[in-house]
């Protein structure tokens, strides 16, 4: 099963966001990054350094840089816990 966690960070690191939908997790970060830009002004050189992309963001603003990470991660339970594996009563 695959996880997908979103991380950002600025000034420091923010609570993770944990899903096993990447289209969830993906807009999580995209809706971040909208809001930080709205009504914001930006340097020539500051827009250069923002972008989005499939895994990760990055926003530039008045000198400071705040960036949003996704991580796909393969979790393995124990077959005991296999949800697929155990018989329903």
């Amino acid at each position: 099963m695959k996880v997908y966690v979103l991380c950002s960070y600025g000034d420091s690191l923010n609570d993770p966001s944990i899903s096993t939908d990447y289209q969830e997790i993906y807009e999580k970060m995209e809706k971040s990054y909208k809001m930080v830009l709205e009504d914001v002004y930006q340097t020539e050189e500051e827009k250069e350094y923002t972008y989005i992309s499939g895994y990760s963001a990055r926003a530039v603003i008045h000198g400071d840089w705040l960036e949003w990470s996704i991580t796909e991660l393969e979790l393995t339970l124990p077959p005991q816990y296999d949800i697929r594996k155990i018989k329903q009563t």
